[in-house]
């Protein structure tokens, strides 16, 4: 049988750790690295687990999660935030799999961070060399030997967002002249634009863009928030420059449609918005987020709309009704029962 220990790093999350830790019952170890608590974080944890440790924090999260992999026993890994949650059908799941027959090096889960909005993240990974974090921030393993997938998922519930702290640390960086990669990059400029620093964040998404050798999504990922920044400025042409070098990178997954159909809908181009909102519902993922908004809801929506400005009211209704049928009390479908309902 597989032994699997389970390792998280943490800092003021006594009440993240206590609705954690009991769930988590398929573990043969828990390894619990405090980063500096100020709170009853080291209390918790040790009620639920004899492998409690220290780490002076530096800054950097690999080397805070290599260190708890370095605690582990067990011959596979699998890593949590204090903010997760298993749910119990997962749960089952990892016992069952401990016995199974499985027996790839690499293993990823579902990672849910909102309603409907989730991605393949690397979770369960055997305990070898291979098994190390790498990325200050925003860290992951890189994949290696035979990779698989597990039918489970696991949640993300964060009580507050981390932006400011993330902030902080790339400025740590930059001051301390540490070299960032592509990688870095791209998760820079993400946060300085989910802080709306935008002017800030433009030149390292460009770079990232132009850049053959960064990772394929992450440069689509920058394409689609120049093309975000730049339907904010009402620059439409701009917009769709950089909506399509993405799919000169990659397939237009549902996201990147509904951008496009953004573009023409401002534009009121309803008939090519239409197209664009149509294809939506039929595109890949890309294998990066899978969002339920922009693959299903946004879409009939807007074709709903689209086709109501074209006149073809029983268009109109059918993708409104679609729409009505999953999300009978959003906001975006009530809205729109007066016309459409």
């Amino acid at each position: 049988m597989k032994t699997l220990a389970v390792t998280l790093i943490c800092k003021n999350e006594q009440r993240n750790l206590a609705r954690l830790l009991p769930m988590i019952t398929f573990a043969d170890q828990i390894v619990v690295v405090d980063t500096g608590s100020t709170d009853n974080t080291v209390q918790v944890a040790r009620k639920f687990s004899n492998d409690v440790y220290f780490f002076e924090w530096c800054d950097n999260f690999a080397k805070a999660r290599n260190y708890a992999i370095s605690k582990a026993k067990c011959n596979y890994v699998m890593w949590l935030d204090a903010d997760d949650v298993i749910p119990e059908q997962t749960r089952l799941f990892v016992s069952e799999w401990k016995s199974g027959s499985s027996d790839a090096d690499f293993y990823y889960a579902k990672y849910t961070v909102a309603d409907g909005v989730w991605f393949w993240r690397e979770r369960i990974v055997r305990n070898c060399k291979q098994c190390r974090f790498r990325g200050f921030i925003h860290e992951a393993i890189t994949p290696f030997g035979k990779c698989a997938y597990l039918d489970c998922e696991i949640v993300h519930k964060p009580a507050e967002t981390h932006l400011s702290r993330n902030l902080q640390i790339y400025r740590n960086a930059i001051l301390n002249n540490r070299r960032f990669t592509l990688r870095d990059k791209y998760y820079y400029a993400r946060t300085l634009a989910e802080c709306n620093m935008w002017e800030q964040a433009a030149p390292y998404l460009n770079a990232v863009a132009a850049n053959a050798k960064a990772n394929p999504s992450d440069r689509v990922q920058s394409c689609k928030l120049l093309a975000r920044y730049y339907l904010s400025q009402l620059n439409y042409a701009r917009a769709l420059k950089c909506l399509a070098r993405s799919t000169e990178i990659l397939p237009p997954d549902s996201e990147t449609c509904c951008l496009f159909g953004e573009a023409y809908y401002s534009r009121k181009m309803y008939s090519l918005a239409a197209q664009w909102y149509l294809l939506a519902l039929y595109a890949a993922s890309q294998a990066a987020m899978v969002s339920d908004y922009y693959s299903f809801l946004l879409p009939h929506v807007q074709l709903s709309v689209c086709y109501w400005h074209m006149s073809d009211m029983s268009s109109a209704r059918k993708h409104h009704a679609a729409a009505k049928r999953r999300y009978p009390h959003n906001a975006l479908i009530t809205a729109n029962d007066k016309w459409l309902g």
